[in-house]
């Protein structure tokens, strides 16, 4: 299967890192920068969990003119608001025939594509899976939770996408086919809205913001408003006790990432909140569901976004 990854991040260079290590026919495509020109340069270099190193080789293109003909499977991994314009430049890749998969953060994301390119197979995907950028070039695996996708339209045939999740399995990133498309969204909603914010604003790893009795019951007040919200838009959830998963895969499988929202904040960059929390916030109000804790948490972040120039770096 002919898979173009759409974003080269962290996520992105994981997802196209392991399929490529397998041997799948896989195109990194991002803007340029110093990650991806050292992909280009060098390959892309991998620490797995255990401290194993290991580099593959795999085509990193930043000129959409350069991006060899059409794909089977195209997989978006870029920022929530950067999907219109990225998806513009890679329009030439897509026919009928291609399966669109948006693993990115959030909700609202099938939605926009099916906005963007009505008529194609488009599906949604949740992962536990997680990375980090150590420098241009070097990522480290850094979460391990399973990927569940799904697709929304019913022509899309279940051999295909059980071919995708076995393919991101046989990779080291093990996947599982759902029939309920919003269920995966907001079950991988649940994790983002219980880590991403807290952890920007505390600045701390996943596992390190649960450890204490107050992050376990933030984190506990924030799934609990979220699943509510959930609730009454008729969602079932893939957890059978949100709160205790929740804070089990943050104690195990994705303790030792930094949330991408951290890592945005870190490195003085907009952040995804209004598609995490505030989204939570949102249908709250639509449903007359009580959020505030997924309020404080947002209004926190975006203080925190929208004062950059005025952090105190040091004292």
């Amino acid at each position: 299967m002919k898979t173009l990854i759409v974003g080269a991040g962290a996520m992105g260079s994981l997802f196209g890192g392991k399929l490529k290590q397998s041997n799948f026919d896989v195109t990194l495509f991002n803007r340029k920068n110093g990650h991806i020109e050292k992909i280009q340069e060098a390959g892309l270099r991998i620490i797995e969990k255990d401290g194993t190193l290991s580099k593959v080789d795999i085509p990193a293109v930043t000129d959409p003119s350069k991006l060899d003909g059409k794909y089977d499977l195209i997989i978006i991994l870029v920022k929530t608001f950067a999907t219109e314009k990225v998806l513009q430049q890679v329009l030439h890749t897509i026919d009928k025939e291609t399966i669109i998969l948006t693993l990115q953060n959030g909700v609202g994301n099938l939605e926009n594509l099916q906005r963007l390119i009505p008529g194609h197979h488009v599906g949604a995907g949740g992962t536990g899976a997680g990375a980090g950028i150590i420098e241009d070039g070097l990522i480290g695996h850094r979460a391990w939770g399973d990927t569940f996708i799904g697709f929304s339209d019913k022509e899309t045939e279940s051999e295909k996408l059980q071919k995708i999740a076995d393919m991101f399995t046989s990779s080291g990133l093990n996947a599982k086919v759902s029939d309920d498309v919003q269920s995966v969204i907001w079950s991988k909603l649940m994790v983002n809205v219980a880590f991403n914010g807290l952890t920007a604003i505390t600045r701390l790893k996943n596992g390190d913001v649960v450890l204490p009795l107050e992050g376990k019951e933030i984190v506990r007040k924030l799934i609990e408003e979220a699943v509510k919200v959930a609730d009454a838009k008729g969602i079932k959830l893939l957890y059978e006790n949100p709160v205790h998963d929740c804070i089990e895969m943050g104690l195990t499988k994705i303790g030792e990432n930094k949330s991408s929202m951290l890592t945005d904040i870190l490195n003085k960059r907009k952040t995804e909140i209004d598609v995490i929390n505030g989204a939570i916030v949102n249908y709250g109000a639509i449903y007359s569901v009580q959020t505030p804790f997924n309020e404080m948490v947002t209004n926190l972040v975006k203080l925190i976004e929208g004062s950059y120039e005025k952090l105190v770096e040091s004292v």
